[in-house]
């Protein structure tokens, strides 16, 4: 029979910030999971490349419900069936991991990360719309092999905060031993930065939030004239082209909706202004991330206009009028939020406890259906992977995460990870390295 522990629902006393996480850490981790490969005699070369089964007691697809004693089917990179063991049937050929009473999910998209490279913040000018983090990679690096074993397979790779305007970031696979093998899509989001950080102290435009504003509408009208010009032309094909301005080359493919603004955003006039000034008057595809402090006050605005809302890495909110403490996503959920995501912000809290950030949503009234698609389905959907990310279905990349227990537990330990169907983490094998 499947061991099926119950999901942890810490207790006590917390505190914020890494005070909180580090007591959630100090769980004793649950019992390993074996891994029983079929065909213990057969030669392994007798697999064929790329085809792998995982049986597992618990297999949670995200979409759709649970699947007790379940098989995912995995060739060439991708998931090729998912179901009961009575029905998908393992192949001839396939490599089996058989783990009795292990939990499958998805792996965990972090849409908030600065950890796969470095130099993240230049900070001559407000705005630089035309940097980007894509040359800044660094496959493999420590951070990256860490997060991987925490069963974070997918990043939006950032540029930092210390700018209203910090260029545009990456979406990549945690792993890969090129750029090129881990990028999913540059650009991957253009990064707005507008309340929190950038307010510099030189005194020059930028350093009140009115100034902030101003600038980052003045580069985003200049921007959309320009894509604007563009697309005239290639729609009409007369006359002269525009003339190529790689400032803005990049802003062309935000104003088309090819991928999103994500802007670093708190307290509710912040996340208004957003709404107000990203979405509103130019008309980006918007993700509010952070969210935090008493940003959820302005909840039923960001809802109404159909913001996705990525939380973190604060999840509690210390409500001064009342002593209570609050938990930030479910407040926003409450408010009827369902585009909901979760982040670590990476390295602020370790990509690896993304998983952690979860729990700790769940202890604070989140509930764990909603925590789960936060960490899978939402993300991928919000950041226009949807199709190939975030649940266990045919078609969809095979990246995918076996604990040893439920995977927002915090006792439950990563025992494999696959990364578009391959290896990119195996307890037994890569524990050593951290």
């Amino acid at each position: 029979m499947t061991t099926r522990r119950a999901a942890t629902r810490v207790a006590g006393p917390l505190v914020l910030g890494a005070l909180v996480v580090a007591a959630l850490l100090t769980f004793t981790a649950a019992p390993g999971v074996s891994a029983q490969d079929a065909g213990d005699a057969q030669d392994a070369r007798a697999h064929l490349p790329g085809r792998i089964a995982i049986r597992a007691g618990r297999v949670i697809p995200v979409v759709g419900e649970p699947i007790d004693d379940g098989v995912v089917l995995v060739r060439d990179g991708k998931i090729e069936a998912v179901g009961p063991a009575s029905r998908v049937k393992v192949p001839a050929g396939y490599l089996l991991r058989h783990y009795p009473d292990g939990w499958v999910t998805p792996g965990w998209v972090e849409l908030h990360a600065h950890v796969a490279g470095s130099d993240l913040n230049d900070m001559v000018y407000q705005t630089n719309p035309e940097l980007r983090n894509l040359d800044n990679i660094v496959p493999n690096n420590r951070q990256l092999r860490a997060s991987r074993a925490g069963g974070v397979t997918t990043m939006l790779f950032l540029p930092g905060s210390g700018t209203n305007i910090s260029g545009f970031g990456t979406l990549i696979k945690t792993a890969g031993d090129t750029v090129d093998e881990m990028t999913v899509r540059f650009p991957g989001a253009m990064k707005v930065a507008q309340l929190g950080n950038p307010e510099r102290r030189s005194g020059d435009v930028g350093r009140t939030r009115m100034g902030m504003n101003h600038l980052i509408r003045s580069r985003l009208e200049e921007a959309r004239r320009y894509a604007e010009s563009w697309q005239r032309w290639e729609q009409e094909q007369t006359g002269e082209p525009p003339q190529r301005d790689e400032r803005l080359e990049n802003m062309r493919g935000l104003f088309a909706h090819e991928f999103p603004v994500i802007v670093h955003t708190v307290w509710v006039n912040g996340v208004e202004a957003t709404k107000r000034l990203l979405k509103d008057e130019m008309g980006l595809y918007v993700i509010v991330t952070h969210a935090t402090f008493d940003s959820y006050k302005a909840a039923d605005v960001i809802v109404k206009a159909g913001l996705p809302v990525n939380i973190g890495p604060r999840l509690v909110h210390y409500e001064r009028e009342t002593g209570r403490l609050l938990g930030i996503p479910a407040l926003w959920k409450a408010a009827g939020s369902t585009e909901l995501s979760i982040n670590t912000d990476c390295p602020v809290v370790p990509a690896e406890e993304l998983t952690t950030q979860a729990s700790l949503s769940v202890r604070f009234g989140l509930d764990e259906k909603t925590a789960l698609e936060a960490l899978t389905i939402v993300p991928a959907r919000n950041v226009g992977m949807g199709h190939r990310l975030g649940s266990l279905e045919p078609g969809k990349d095979a990246d995918i995460v076996v604990r040893d227990g439920p995977p927002l537990d915090v006792r439950s330990s990563v025992v494999l990870v696959l990364v578009n169907g391959k290896n990119a983490y195996d307890v037994t094998v890569d524990r050593r390295l951290f």
